[in-house]
């Protein structure tokens, strides 16, 4: 057998020893996969560092005590249901080769399923972006959840780190600390992007109603959400509403629409159209 066929068939092992493993530990009545399926997120930024080792592998690890690597990130909630994982993996010492890497469900001391496949086979300082499920999600913002590096001699993972994802901030938005300088240059640039994304279609600037709400002194007024809550419609708020168009929805108005006939805008171009916002008196 060549070596490319030899280590292919390492990688299923250790993928099927993974998934007989966290069928076992995992398994629970249909009630309570019910309930994770509709776990609800709260959005925002969620840096995560977490610390690889031989220790916290379970089962514990043949052939080695030194193994050690890195796990960090960020989760970035976009609402209540969505959310991308931005990662990066560094190991060293280990017996061989990395086979492959996941994030599993699973409290410390305990195997889970996998919920993130993040590479395989992998090399050290490895990184990507993923969408992952709000269940995993929610368990790695709970600390029910785990990243692991499995081997050739220990195909069912060599080291191990709990991953706990923390908020950036206490509000839960990634930009509440963004202060936006309303300049004759940024002004007219909002203006041509908003142009180009045809904004204005769903946003009025004299007041009226429309499919969105009205840009006409929407800055700095509170805003009345889906939730019930008040807020103030700052800086921060308003990218957030462009950025991850979902997360809060204003009272009267529907989840979906900007972010299906937009999609993604980059935060530079909404700091701009934020700038034009707040010049439309």
């Amino acid at each position: 057998m060549d070596k490319r066929r030899r280590v292919t068939v390492i990688v299923m092992a250790a993928c099927v020893l993974v998934g007989v493993g966290a069928g076992l530990a995992t398994a629970r009545p249909s009630g309570a996969r019910k309930s994770e399926g509709t776990a609800a997120l709260t959005p925002g930024a969620y840096p995560i560092k977490t610390m690889l080792n031989t220790k916290l592998e379970v089962p514990r690890p043949k052939g080695t005590t030194t193994a050690t690597g890195t796990f960090s990130g960020t989760l970035k909630v976009a609402s209540k249901t969505k959310a991308t994982l931005t990662w990066k993996l560094t190991f060293a010492h280990l017996t061989g080769p990395a086979l492959a890497a996941h994030v599993h469900l699973g409290a410390p001391g305990k195997v889970g399923k996998v919920v993130v496949p993040l590479c395989g086979p992998c090399r050290s300082g490895r990184g990507g972006t993923k969408a992952v499920s709000a269940v995993a999600a929610a368990a790695m913002i709970a600390g029910k959840a785990y990243v692991n590096v499995h081997t050739k001699a220990n195909p069912g993972g060599e080291i191990r780190g709990t991953v706990k994802a923390k908020a950036s901030n206490t509000s839960g938005n990634p930009y509440a600390n963004i202060t936006v300088a309303v300049t004759p240059a940024l002004v007219a640039q909002g203006k041509a992007l908003s142009e180009r994304y045809g904004c204005e279609a769903c946003h009025t600037l004299n007041g009226e109603k429309s499919t969105g709400p009205t840009w006409k002194g929407l800055a700095g007024r509170n805003v009345r959400l889906t939730t019930g809550q008040v807020v103030r419609a700052t800086d921060g708020y308003l990218i957030s509403a462009i950025e991850q168009p979902d997360a809060e929805i204003t009272e009267g108005y529907s989840s979906g629409i900007m972010s299906t006939a937009i999609g993604n805008i980059p935060l530079a171009q909404a700091k701009a159209i934020v700038a034009y916002i707040k010049s439309v008196k």
